[in-house]
């Protein structure tokens, strides 16, 4: 039976206007936050300051209202890398596309690889010939079933990833973005490959995804990072969008 996906992009706007919509979706759909919470003591990448919350007033302190101050890395927990991550001159994130990481999305489950090991181009090939081919637009989500890990000392090494050849092969298709669950895209201890092909190509990357393990192959995204002027990156709210009768 395939699989259904409700659409941010509802036919029939010359019948409904948009609230209508929006009810139609929120009503016959479930919301799952892929988003990892921001905490201190969160895993972050060694080189980057880890995330810390002050307490800069509270009502305990005997202030009117209770607010911190967060000091953190554009690329903590759940996050979206722009394309001067990695490529001088490219975009920055508050020059990413509103709707980048909102549309259909695919979840190809790939636990099966060891760790450091890397997805080649057949196993995205052989998800296509069960639920349909990767269309241009998509989001592409790589279930490496590292987020079990996620807390431990070993989420923080040997954590798998993608070819190159993979990375190109999905660039050729069409896709906006590509996630994992792990911290990075490309494979612990390589050269990083896919992160200067893809963000070079303006394809974003999103890594330290949670849900993955309880999410259809098929389903739609709604993304939204932080507009940070010239940001590198962000963390970003992810939010998948399925059929509440799936």
């Amino acid at each position: 039976m395939p699989y259904r996906h409700i659409s941010p992009f509802l036919k029939g706007r010359d019948v409904m206007n948009a609230v209508e919509i929006m009810q139609q979706l929120l009503a016959n759909a479930e919301f799952i936050d892929m988003t990892r919470i921001m905490e201190e003591g969160m895993p972050y990448w060694p080189t980057q300051p880890a995330f810390e919350a002050e307490t800069i007033e509270s009502q305990e302190l005997g202030n009117e209202s209770y607010f911190r101050k967060i000091v953190m890395c554009e690329h903590t927990g759940t996050h979206i890398d722009a394309g001067c991550h990695f490529v001088p001159g490219k975009q920055s994130v508050d020059e990413i596309p509103v709707t980048q990481i909102i549309g259909r999305a695919l979840n190809i489950d790939v636990t099966d690889t060891p760790a450091c090991g890397v997805v080649e181009v057949n196993v995205i090939k052989r998800f296509e010939e069960q639920f349909g081919s990767v269309q241009n637009g998509d989001i592409v989500f790589f279930r490496f079933g590292w987020d079990e890990k996620y807390g431990s000392d070993n989420y923080m090494q040997d954590w798998p990833g993608l070819s190159l050849d993979a990375g190109k092969y999905l660039f050729q298709k069409g896709v906006k973005a590509v996630g994992c669950d792990c911290m990075a895209l490309d494979a612990f201890g390589s050269d990083n490959p896919n992160h200067p092909y893809l963000l070079g190509n303006d394809v974003n990357i999103l890594e330290n995804v949670d849900k993955l393990g309880i999410l259809p192959p098929i389903f739609s995204i709604i993304g939204l990072p932080c507009k940070f002027k010239n940001g590198s990156g962000s963390p970003i709210r992810l939010i998948a969008v399925i059929d509440k009768e799936m």
